[in-house]
């Protein structure tokens, strides 16, 4: 967190400033190169994009690359485009933004307790996968070129050279959704499986966004604890390590 569909939030906060020009920039060092990032001084935000957790500010003199971590907050004109988010802070400390790109009399900045997030200029996404919001068609092809793996499901599903912007509460929720347990070898899964992973996928990602975010999920950070009961079968969830991630799922429903 934040994922794709919270970076997704910040690049339509962004969208509103498409047409300024950029008349300051100053960056944390510790998350990108200033010097380097203030060759886009004096170019006009032409458009605002986004690829699986990136969003990327694009000017007539470079393009911006903007990566959140999991702590960092998009702020412009002193509008959070996220209240909170679930393991970062609500505060609005100053002295915790760690870009602050300035458009004549409006300000795009990003605010990261932690400095985990990352700023770069003309960022290469050519690495990434497809966009987790992308046709089930490309979903579909996506998940059947990796049919090979004998990782585990998760670990194939938080893979961003496959699918770009799924995180560890989005593709909990998914395999939630598709009953697929999320130990589960990828090699092991059936073509029904893969019909059923592909329309979860497609289904979770857009109903979350519609309801906000990649947090609001029926195993999101509600009733990820030890002790919580399943919203389907009433059974205690299961918390695992899987792909170095915390993981939450049913006993019973996914298998």
């Amino acid at each position: 967190m934040p994922e794709g569909l919270e970076a997704e939030i910040y690049r339509s906060a962004a969208a509103t400033l498409v047409g300024r020009k950029v008349t300051a920039i100053s960056v944390d060092s510790l998350c990108g190169d200033e010097h380097q990032l203030r060759s886009v001084i004096n170019g006009r935000i032409e458009d605002v994009a986004r690829h699986g957790k990136f969003v990327d500010i694009v000017t007539t003199r470079g393009v911006i690359g903007m990566h959140f971590g999991m702590t960092g907050r998009l702020i412009v004109d002193e509008i959070a485009a996220i209240d909170r988010l679930e393991y970062g802070s609500a505060r609005d400390d100053r002295r915790w933004d760690r870009i602050i790109l300035q458009c004549g009399n409006s300000v795009i900045r990003v605010n990261d307790p932690r400095r985990w997030s990352r700023y770069s200029l003309d960022p290469d996404h050519s690495s990434l996968g497809i966009d987790l919001l992308s046709s089930k068609r490309a979903l579909a092809t996506a998940l059947r070129s990796a049919s090979h793996r004998t990782s585990a499901v998760k670990g194939v599903l938080l893979d961003q050279h496959l699918i770009a912007g799924l995180g560890n509460l989005l593709a909990d929720e998914v395999l939630f959704d598709a009953a697929i347990d999320p130990a589960r070898s990828f090699d092991s899964l059936s073509e029904q499986n893969h019909l059923t992973l592909t329309e979860s996928i497609f289904r979770v990602v857009r109903t979350l966004g519609r309801r906000g975010g990649s947090h609001t999920g029926r195993v999101g950070p509600a009733i990820r604890r030890v002790g919580a009961l399943c919203p389907i079968d009433g059974v205690e969830l299961q918390r695992r390590t899987i792909a170095g991630r915390t993981t939450f799922s049913c006993p019973v429903h996914q298998s």
